[in-house]
């Protein structure tokens, strides 16, 4: 990485030593985006360059520490952070470390082990690893020549001591991060394991519905949007849920609606409509996450789009909150749209409302319904949002295609139109042919 694309944030209250790492700093080519003295002016110094190193007084004056800075700006980003210290002890250590900082400058500075310092940070440890060969040739070298170069030969020594001393912080470094990730990384597979467990298998949607696609795409491990699928009496209930969130949050949410929408639909003997159960499902969403306490602004919840079909009479019924239905016969693809009203959240006080659509059904009828992370995906050639027009011309141009075999055609069509931009949403839609 080149020095001068590094943005770098000093936070001092000692003017004299946030210059002197000024000067050091721009000497070596970083930018200082600024140099703040306070911690209230540290945050938004912060917010405003999103610099990619802090250099943090770790005993700021004022009614913020460094350690309160650090962890302030770490709840919205992870930034690399370096400690700034005339006493580095224990305890020093002890009160930091929940912050994570990458390493300890102890005034008063040497510049070569400063220079090293943040150098290791920025840089990986294939160049550090690098440099430490370098080191270690170079002072090989010197002591051959021990006679002739005596003053260079002591200065190389004490380099050596400082440069084994860092590679003994770099490895303790390394091996902490090392270990946090595994950590990370476990936890969500578990948790997609979890939230697999709530998800239907696609034998089970075979069974229930026949002819059926799920197109199913997490952005990340682990989804805020999840397939529902539940059969009571003679009905069939299935429906596409996107949850507030995506990845870990999106997915507990998932876990909740999903307990919610089972509870919901099995409490009692009468068979709710997708209206009816949207209605409970909100209410039992603001009950849970305890939205309609005083001072609770959470607006978390979900969009979904229910369904409820009864095979053997041929009837379909359709609620949805936020999200639409399209329903294909024939030529003719007709757009069944949600209420305005989404699941949680005390946004419209409690007025949420719910409707059904009744429609009787005939064989070769196509149903879709999705979350909203397939037409709002950014690609082409224009790099604009798929849309759900382009959706429903999709659907339009292969409307003889076998349900079994839609799921492969949306597959491709969806990575074709992304190609090379990021997935910006979970992506889920559902389909059953009668």
């Amino acid at each position: 990485m080149d020095n001068s694309s590094v943005k770098v944030l000093i936070i001092e209250d000692d003017a004299f030593v946030a210059l002197l790492l000024k000067e050091f700093l721009t000497k070596w080519g970083y930018t200082i985006v600024d140099c703040v003295s306070d911690g209230e002016k540290a945050i938004a110094a912060f917010e405003k360059y999103q610099p990619n190193l802090l250099l943090v007084d770790i005993l700021l004056e004022g009614s913020l520490t460094g350690i309160d800075v650090v962890s302030a700006i770490k709840k919205s980003k992870d930034v690399p952070v370096l400690y700034i210290t005339a006493d580095l002890d224990s305890e020093i250590i002890e009160i930091s470390k929940f912050t994570e900082p990458y390493g300890y400058l102890t005034k008063p500075f040497d510049e070569n082990q400063l220079k090293a310092t943040i150098e290791t940070t920025i840089s990986s440890f294939f160049k550090i690893n690098k440099k430490l060969g370098k080191l270690e040739e170079e002072l090989s070298m010197a002591m051959m020549q021990v006679d002739e170069l005596t003053e260079t030969n002591a200065h190389l020594i004490t380099a050596t001591f400082r440069e084994r001393a860092l590679k003994k912080e770099l490895e303790a470094t390394k091996a902490l991060i090392e270990a946090q990730s595994k950590k990370i990384v476990d936890s969500i597979n578990y948790s997609l394991r979890i939230q697999q467990s709530i998800i239907p298998s696609s034998e089970i949607f075979e069974e229930a519905l026949g002819k059926q696609c799920v197109f199913y795409k997490p952005k990340d491990v682990v989804s805020g949007d999840f397939p529902w699928l539940i059969k009571k009496d003679k009905y069939i209930y299935f429906g596409a849920i996107d949850c507030t969130g995506h990845g870990v949050p999106g997915a507990m949410m998932s876990m909740i609606g999903n307990l919610l929408l089972n509870s919901i639909v099995n409490n009692g003997n009468e068979c709710k409509t997708p209206s009816e159960i949207l209605a409970e499902l909100h209410k039992a969403v603001v009950h849970t996450l305890k939205q309609d306490a005083e001072g609770n602004k959470a607006a978390d919840g979900m969009d979904a789009s229910l369904c409820r079909i009864d095979f053997e009479g041929k009837d379909l019924l359709f609620s949805g909150a936020h999200l639409p239905m399209l329903f294909l016969r024939g030529d003719e693809l007709e757009t069944y749209k949600g209420d305005k009203f989404p699941v949680g959240g005390m946004q419209y006080r409690n007025r949420n409302t719910y409707s059904d659509h009744i429609i009787k059904l005939e064989d070769g009828d196509k149903i879709f319904i999705f979350s909203d992370g397939i037409i709002d995906q950014v690609g082409g050639e224009e790099n604009m949002k798929w849309m759900t027009s382009n959706l429903k011309q999709f659907i339009l141009d292969n409307k003889d295609v076998p349900m079994l075999n839609f799921r492969e055609k949306i597959s491709e069509k969806f990575d074709e139109y992304k190609g090379n931009h990021k997935q910006v949403d979970d992506v889920l839609l559902m389909g059953v042919e009668i």
